[in-house]
């Protein structure tokens, strides 16, 4: 039982082989009734580590719960939808405390 990650931008880091013109995908191991949130936690990440993630082709809210053999895309905090999808994701903030680098 797996879920299929697929990581973009500064997460590819998290597969020490992954190479920039490849897809990095991890394969990980599923948990039953395992929240977007908890999966987060378990990859030793933290929600200011994210930008805009999908599950199965969905935003992605902390509290969405994982199944077996979903595809989740996950970006980094700095790439983001380009109107930073605050309204879909149900908050207004912008974070203006983290030093992002632009590519």
């Amino acid at each position: 039982m797996m879920l299929e990650i697929h990581l973009y931008g500064k997460l590819r880091s998290l597969i020490s082989e992954a190479k920039p013109n490849e897809d990095t995908v991890l394969n990980y191991e599923f948990i039953e009734n395992e929240t977007f949130a908890q999966l987060v936690q378990r990859l030793g990440l933290k929600p200011s580590d994210l930008g805009d993630c999908f599950l199965n082709g969905t935003l992605v809210k902390p509290g969405d719960r994982v199944s077996d053999g979903d595809r989740l895309g996950m970006f980094p905090f700095n790439m983001v939808l380009l109107c930073g999808g605050q309204h879909l994701k149900g908050h207004g903030y912008t974070r203006k405390d983290v030093d992002v680098d632009y590519y």
